[in-house]
């Protein structure tokens, strides 16, 4: 029976995959590096930032000594786009869905708290969700990688059972935590990683809109 579900925010919950790549260009200049495109971005995006630096080939002493100032420029680009972005397909009607089924649903995300709440409010989304578990800071996603312990200690907190647990992102780090902690797990393609890369990392279920969800659930709970 599924009681809770953990949606993580950027690329699952919002549409803002093309964003980041546009405002993550933006910031490689500091770097001196080339532009990336999507595809390219998809195969290698990786938390904590500093990863995915390493992976499209920036050197780490670089990345060091730049991260502050990119993650500046970064995010001064992302916050003058999000205010234009929408939520993915299906997002409203799943979320009233779990609402008044009384299944619970929180928000897990290497962003920051202030950012999400503003944008779920815009969005008008807030009373929709319990919690969102994210970053104190914006620059905590370039070194830390803190969204597994921040849902074990909330799941301990309301007295869940993994199983009970329904974690869905879109990329492999949301779909690791969910296998890690014994709960079900769904990646949403066009997000933030290629289908590829989540394939391999076999979540229960693969989805291209979150209205998919509702059957799922459905099925879960009916057996």
């Amino acid at each position: 029976m599924i009681k809770l579900v953990a949606f993580d925010w950027n690329g699952t919950l919002i549409a803002d995959a093309q964003t980041v790549v546009d405002c993550s260009n933006e910031q490689l200049k500091i770097f001196g590096n080339k532009k990336i495109d999507i595809k390219n971005y998809r195969q290698n995006f990786e938390i904590p930032v500093n990863k995915f630096f390493k992976n499209i080939g920036l050197h780490p002493k670089n990345i060091e000594k730049n991260y502050m100032k990119s993650g500046d420029i970064f995010h001064t680009c992302y916050e003058k786009k999000v205010n234009k972005l929408r939520t993915r397909a299906g997002t409203k009607k799943t979320l009233e869905w779990l609402k008044l089924r009384k299944i619970n649903s929180v928000i897990v995300s290497n962003h920051a708290v202030d950012r999400i709440h503003k944008q779920i409010v815009r969005l008008k989304i807030v009373q929709n969700f319990d919690e969102i578990l994210a970053n104190r800071h914006t620059h905590d996603s370039y070194t830390i990688k803190g969204k597994e312990n921040r849902l074990i200690d909330y799941i301990q907190s309301k007295r869940l059972k993994p199983t009970e647990v329904l974690v869905i992102g879109d990329t492999q780090e949301e779909i690791i935590i969910g296998q890690d902690m014994g709960a079900r797990t769904v990646a949403i393609t066009n997000g933030h990683s290629s289908i590829v890369r989540l394939k391999a990392a076999k979540p229960d279920f693969l989805i291209n809109n979150l209205g998919e969800l509702i059957a799922i659930i459905r099925q879960i709970n009916k057996n």
